[in-house]
Formats: structure tokens, sequence, C-alpha cells
């Protein structure tokens, strides 16, 4: 059995917290400034379960010894609203593609999270503090959750490019 190296362990969970605190605050943004209500209402839905995976974090990072970077959190929150700034030369109102590359950076950051549990549960297999069968449920909802935002982003980016983009709201 291969010995678990809990420094690098540690880090790489701490990396993945700094990012999951910055997914839900991206996720939470996302849900309130989406132009179609009911887009925005299911990235609500998904803001809760991104929220509870990041609790699931926590409790995974707590049974290795770890413990949450409010450093790394605070920098990864600093990024997320530095990538807000877009080159399109709209200051007060959002570009009508906003809607499309916001969703397109959820997906980003929910396949970022699998792999984070992918390699967790990788390593369940070789160490005792960690529950694979609750590895095995995260990975599972991730999986939801990268299909229905692919359902997402397809339905307004075709709106958008096909259709007559009534539903994406232009302006904050």
């Amino acid at each position: 059995m291969p010995t678990i190296n809990d420094e690098l362990l540690h880090g790489q969970l701490q990396h993945h917290w700094a990012g999951a605190s910055a997914g839900v605050h991206f996720f939470e943004r996302a849900a309130d400034t989406h132009g179609d209500p009911r887009v925005a209402a299911e990235i609500g839905r998904l803001a809760t379960e991104v929220r509870e995976d990041r609790e699931s974090l926590r409790n995974i990072m707590l049974s290795v010894g770890a413990t949450p970077s409010l450093v790394a959190s605070v920098g990864a929150r600093a990024g997320e609203l530095v990538s807000r700034l877009k080159p399109n030369g709209r200051i007060v109102r959002r570009s009508p593609l906003t809607d499309v590359l916001e969703l397109e950076a959820l997906r980003t950051a929910v396949n970022g999270k699998q792999s984070g549990w992918e390699l967790l549960r990788a390593v369940a297999d070789h160490d005792g503090r960690l529950d694979p069968n609750h590895l095995d449920e995260l990975l599972r909802r991730g999986k939801s959750q990268l299909s229905r935002l692919q359902e997402l982003h397809l339905g307004v980016a075709l709106d958008l490019i096909a259709g007559d983009g009534s539903s994406t709201r232009t302006e904050m």
C-alpha cells in the first residue's frame, strides 16, 4: 500500500478549497444576474449544490488533518472578481454574450471540481480516512451538474446565436 504524502494531499485540498470558494460566489452571482429567469433558477439550484459540495470538501479536509486556507480563498475570490472585467467595451451594460460565457465558465469550474473528486476517489483506495462511497456520490452529482450546465449553455447559446435572442438580458 502506498504511503500518502499528507503535505501534498493537504496542498491539493487547499487549492481545491480556494477554487470551491470562488466557485460558490461565481454560481451565486450568475444566478442573480442571468437574463433568463428559468436559467437563473436552475443556476441557483446548482449554486446550492456547489455550496454543499464545498462543505463536503471542508469535511474531507478536516478528516485528513488539512485546514481550509483563508488566504487562498481570498486570492481565488479576487481572481473571480478580476475575471468579470471583459474587453467588450461595456461598462454599465452586459454583453449579450455574457450569459453564454458565464455558463461556459461555470462548466469549467465544475470540471475542475470533478478532477479533484476523481483524485480523492483514487486516493481513497489507499487511505482509510477518505470515504469512497461519499466520493462516488460527489462524482455522480458533479456529472449531473455538468450535464445540466451543458443543456443550459447550449440552450442559451442557440437562442442567442441562432434564434431571436429574446430571452437573453442585455442590460444590468
